[in-house]
């Protein structure tokens, strides 16, 4: 039997965890987690992205890809940069590796003359550790500009040395986004959240039980009292076109748990325009 179709949300919504890679990048991504029994349920061409977002009431939604070899960062920034001003409603975060040569020349491109709103770094892909004292710089500036990171940093779905809550400590001072919950240690990141006025989370592939199966993560491991106590610090997020079912999967659960429409709009919509200083 077919899910029930979800409630239509009375308020807009907006996707903070979006990702959009150049071709070859996103077939090899594909092939990569075909190899690994996940196959994507949606196209990956950027128009196909923006269109599907569209038909399901995404109204804005924050995109970004990755570089996971030195030297690779330039070219995507001025990929991402270019569907940016193709697509007004979304925002563009840059990529960088910190064993790129030119590491301060294209940070300073990637925000400058680029016009992304900060950076995405996926940890375990990137196999870079969050507190490499390299990114400092980086970090400074951006704190000044008041850009922001979308961080990689949980060990869902594998635990690897580069992430872990322990070295991500000299970072909480910046304004930055802790993907997937900060799984598997939501708790962890979690309780960072009252002490660090900058710090949200997203709910990436955490709060669905459709996810767990290629995750592992454990929706349960974020209770009803941790989303009403730190509502205005979560964003929804979906990992699309990533994910290997329907978009509606992705917001289930926040009517299955029953929030008020108050939560729901906060972590839905309030919270993101909020973190990326989108407007209304």
């Amino acid at each position: 039997m077919a899910e029930p179709s979800l409630p239509g949300p009375a308020f807009p919504c907006v996707d903070a965890h979006v990702h959009l890679h150049p071709r070859s990048l996103a077939r090899a991504i594909e092939r990569w987690f075909a190899d690994h029994g996940w196959l994507a349920a949606h196209p990956f061409d950027p128009a196909a992205v923006a269109d599907t977002l569209r038909a399901r009431g995404v109204r804005r939604f924050c995109f970004f890809s990755y570089a996971h070899k030195p030297g690779m960062s330039r070219g995507l920034n001025r990929w991402l940069a270019g569907q940016a001003a193709r697509v007004p409603e979304a925002i563009a975060l840059g990529t960088l590796h910190p064993d790129d040569p030119d590491l301060d020349e294209v940070a300073r491109e990637a925000t400058g003359d680029l016009g992304l709103r900060g950076f995405k770094f996926h940890h375990s892909v990137q196999r870079f550790h969050v507190d490499d004292a390299r990114l400092f710089p980086i970090y400074e500036r951006a704190e000044a500009a008041g850009h922001v990171f979308v961080l990689h940093v949980g060990t869902m779905p594998y635990r690897d040395p580069f992430t872990g809550v322990e070295r991500f400590a000299r970072l909480m001072e910046r304004r930055a986004s802790v993907a997937h919950m900060g799984a598997f240690q939501s708790t962890e990141f979690l309780a960072l959240l009252a002490r660090y006025p900058h710090l949200y989370v997203d709910t990436t592939m955490a709060m669905s039980a459709r996810a767990t199966p290629y995750t592992g993560a454990d929706p349960a491991a974020v209770s009803d009292a941790d989303l009403q106590r730190h509502q205005d610090r979560v964003l929804f997020g979906s990992d699309f076109p990533l994910i290997p079912y329907d978009y509606d999967e992705e917001r289930r659960w926040a009517w299955e748990r029953g929030l008020d429409d108050s939560v729901r709009r906060k972590i839905f919509h309030d919270n993101a325009i909020r973190f990326f200083g989108m407007g209304s």
